[in-house]
């Protein structure tokens, strides 16, 4: 293997949400510093930066202590992706949740919008809401680092069904991935949107169902069996991603 490529595979990717334009010194965050010192990297190390914005920039260690400093080079943008991808999510129970949003980063999802569903069983209040968040976007960060991924989706507070409804971008195409659906989802075109539509555990009532439908979301299947929240959201975000990618090689 070249000495190139070994040094790729070993560089760090450390989440620091500045980074300076024309490159420079960059203080990591409290979370990026501790991962520095839980993976024993040391000063002269090389690392990768990224803002989760969808810039990257090579880095070098300069020192170690509390906050750990660095120094970047001038940052480079990723390419974008044709479709804008929203996960909308009823809130599942428990670290379903966590597991929910670590794999639709993985996946190149754009936004999670969370949708409090009239069978969520958590219930969030404002301040609530808003450590969860946050938390879950620390969530998306450390999937981001492992998965070579330079932007972060950007996570909503819940709403209900009819403000995200209220809500839904003009370019935009739902899809309703639901228990016992029948039919393959098919797409015409590449929308600007699309907005991949999961429920909780107990599924969305008829009344949310019905307001999907007349809202325009396409109801697909995924399958003959009752699938969880968390393989729902893997299993529905592939077969879309899929539809696009046969549209783009059309």
């Amino acid at each position: 293997m070249p000495v190139e490529a070994e040094e790729a595979m070993t560089e760090r990717r450390l989440y620091a949400p500045e980074l300076p334009d024309g490159g420079g010194a960059v203080e990591l965050d409290a979370g990026a510093s501790r991962h520095v010192r839980v993976l024993r990297l040391r000063s002269g190390d090389r690392v990768e930066l990224f803002d989760g914005k969808g810039a990257t920039a090579k880095a070098v260690i300069q020192a170690i202590d509390e906050r750990v400093m660095c120094e970047a080079e001038a940052p480079s943008l990723a390419p974008r992706r044709s479709a804008r991808l929203v996960l909308l999510l009823g809130i599942p129970k428990g670290s379903t949740l966590d597991d929910c949003v670590r794999m639709a980063t993985e996946l190149g999802v754009d936004e999670i919008a969370l949708l409090q569903a009239e069978r969520s069983v958590p219930r969030w209040d404002g301040a609530r809401a808003l450590q969860r968040v946050e938390r879950l976007t620390r969530v998306a960060a450390e999937a981001a680092a492992q998965c070579e991924r330079a932007d972060l989706p950007l996570i909503h507070p819940p709403r209900s069904c009819r403000e995200w409804l209220d809500a839904l971008p003009a370019g935009a195409q739902g899809v309703l991935f639901a228990a016992r659906a029948e039919g393959a989802l098919r797409l015409e075109a590449t929308p600007e949107q699309v907005w991949c539509t999961v429920g909780p555990e107990g599924g969305f009532s008829s009344g949310e169902l019905a307001a999907l439908e007349r809202a325009g979301f396409i109801v697909a299947s995924l399958g003959s069996t009752v699938l969880r929240v968390d393989t729902a959201v893997v299993a529905g975000l592939g077969v879309i991603q899929d539809r696009l990618q046969a549209l783009q090689a059309r």
